[in-house]
């Protein structure tokens, strides 16, 4: 994505989204990926014990879709100085997870803008299953 410059940064400016489809081979990569092994993250008859209709991907997987908006508009990963969220919401295989994020502040701070923005994510039914705050850093330009 084309670096922004300061007068293009507005309140209520929204990041182009993202989104992904959350498949069991995803989440069982992941998984082996970090060592978070948990059963209602590898079996649906164990996940259905815990209340669910099955397994769950991990919230941490989920939450880089939001990080993915977050760099992409940033133009660098070391530019995301904070994320805060809640999980609201299980995500299953097949899902469809959609982040995005609007801006809700925007200050100058010498030659660096420091943006405040909404996140969230949403799946193909459009319940939110994260939510919550970034702050990043760009260049004022």
């Amino acid at each position: 994505m084309k670096e922004m410059g300061f007068s293009e940064i507005k309140v209520g400016f929204e990041l182009p989204p993202v989104s992904h489809v959350v498949t069991r081979r995803n989440i069982l990569r992941f998984g082996g990926m970090v060592g978070a092994f948990n059963p209602v993250h590898e079996d649906d008859e164990l996940a259905e014990e815990f209340g669910f209709e099955g397994m769950i991907a991990h919230g941490v997987m989920h939450l880089n879709y939001i990080t993915q908006v977050l760099c992409d508009f940033a133009g660098h990963p070391d530019r995301v100085k904070k994320v805060d969220v809640a999980f609201r919401e299980p995500v299953y295989p097949g899902d469809e997870i959609t982040a995005g994020g609007v801006v809700r502040a925007v200050d100058r701070e010498g030659d660096i803008l420091r943006v405040t923005l909404d996140v969230w994510s949403e799946n193909q039914d459009g319940v939110t299953v994260i939510d919550g705050s970034a702050e990043i850093e760009v260049a004022a330009g």
